[in-house]
């Protein structure tokens, strides 16, 4: 089965043909680094991390780039509220998102493209864009005339920003000659950082940056762009207009994903909402692993809920594959039985992979393995440690090391729990189970038998 994906520009599934047999050229928006990222940007940049390590693992050679935004209007009002420098206010949240990235173990990001370092780039653009006619100067800079371009919309099957939309950062003036026209370079203010340039001194706009950067990193098309949903429009359909006007090729890109949103308290994350969670405060009451599974259990184009009680779903399953995990012995002779069951079931695992990227429906195929595996009563050996490698590689959210508990021992005393609770001494029992506790060990009594971790996992 070929690879197929959700393209937001063809509304439907589409084979994946990269433009370079086995080559992938990546871009996801990245933040504005104002402040701490939050949550919903974990789970962005989570599920598209494990994107781009499902292209690795089948055999692409991926180049994934992700620019930073840091010379904004967001920056600006923020630097001035704390009275310090915009470069200095950019330079702090954005090694504070490069720790949040590295606490998630989002690892397969090649190329961070900070604004500021491509300024001769975004001006080139935009001179390139007053050439051909789509731009237009006003008193407070250049616009895009949307009026040149008659695609506008064809990303997004609109024109007009709607609720769900991210912060349009569609500048208002009144001598526009089209509502929707965005701001390409802002014209100097007292107190900005500015840049001298043919354009005049000032500052790029918002949208330029992407367009810029992908062109001087990838030419004027490539292969595949993320984000979330909320950016489609106008952030996402400004892309488009801005690269294909000044290229006059098309598409920029051939394929588009788009993430679901992440909710918390049954709303968008916002702090007017105040249900606002930063990365690092939601990681000092929760592990990595645990975040991870939560957001990648769920299918990358569904909005889903963060709360506690998502959190905790998510650890206990993750911990039944790590339970499952303690029970492989790697020097085991497996049955040709169990070969064939590994053997289907990692055809039916990337099956799912191949199929938009269904990682819910790739972890119920492991699920049915584990099942099918206990039940069978054979001890699961080196094909099984091999496709759990190989999911690990690129779930990243199992806990597969010797923490040198002594797996016998532990079973042994399970073993006499279970002895003394058939024999109703349920004191002695209760005795074992606190002693197991304190020693940073949990079991857990379900129809299916008993279950325990360490606190490790």
């Amino acid at each position: 089965m070929s690879l197929r994906l959700y393209n937001t520009l063809t509304k439907q599934k589409d084979d994946f043909v990269p433009m370079q047999d086995g080559v992938v050229k990546m871009f996801v928006c990245g933040p504005t680094v104002y402040d701490f990222s939050h949550v919903g940007h974990a789970k962005t940049y989570t599920q598209f991390d494990f994107i781009a390590r499902y292209l690795k693992k089948r055999g692409y050679k991926v180049t994934y780039a992700q620019n930073i935004t840091d010379v904004d209007d967001k920056i600006i009002r923020r630097s001035a509220e704390l009275d310090v420098e915009p470069r200095e206010l950019a330079s702090q949240y954005e090694a504070a998102y490069l720790e949040d990235m590295a606490a998630l173990h989002n690892t397969s990001v090649d190329i961070y493209a900070r604004a500021h370092d491509y300024i001769d780039q975004i001006v080139a653009q935009v001179q390139e864009l007053v050439k051909r006619g789509h731009a237009y100067q006003l008193d407070d800079g250049w616009y895009f005339d949307l009026s040149t371009f008659p695609d506008y919309g064809k990303l997004s099957g609109r024109t007009e920003v709607e609720a769900e939309d991210s912060v349009a950062r569609i500048d208002e003036h009144e001598q526009k000659r089209n509502p929707g026209d965005f701001a390409l370079w802002k014209a100097r203010k007292p107190g900005e950082p500015c840049w001298d340039t043919p354009l005049g001194e000032g500052r790029p706009g918002w949208h330029i940056e992407d367009t810029a950067i992908t062109e001087a990193l990838f030419g004027p098309q490539y292969d595949l762009h993320g984000g979330a949903v909320d950016l489609i429009f106008p952030h996402h359909e400004a892309e488009v207009a801005q690269m294909e006007a000044a290229s006059g090729q098309s598409p920029l890109v051939r394929y588009w994903l788009h993430g679901g949103l992440l909710r918390v308290a049954g709303a968008k994350m916002a702090k007017s909402v105040g249900n606002f969670m930063a990365i690092r405060d939601v990681l000092e009451r929760t592990d990595f692993r645990t975040l991870r599974f939560a957001f990648l259990s769920q299918h990358y184009r569904s909005s889903m809920e963060l709360g506690d009680i998502t959190i905790e779903n998510a650890r206990n399953t993750r911990r039944r594959v790590e339970n499952f995990a303690r029970l492989i012995d790697p020097s085991h002779v497996e049955s040709e039985a169990s070969i064939a069951l590994v053997r289907r079931t990692r055809e039916r695992f990337f099956e799912r992979l191949d199929d938009d990227l269904d990682t819910p429906g790739a972890l119920a195929v492991f699920f049915d393995y584990i099942r099918e595996q206990n039940r069978s009563g054979e001890m699961p050996g080196p094909a099984a440690q091999a496709l759990l490698a190989d999911i690990n590689d690129l779930f990243d959210a199992f806990d597969l090391e010797d923490h040198k508990v002594d797996s016998e021992e532990i079973e042994a005393l399970l073993a006499e729990r279970r002895t003394l609770r058939q024999e109703r001494k349920f004191a002695e029992a209760d005795a074992i189970r606190a002693s197991l506790l304190e020693r940073g060990i949990t079991i857990e009594d379900t129809p299916d038998g008993t279950r325990w971790w360490t606190e490790e996992g």
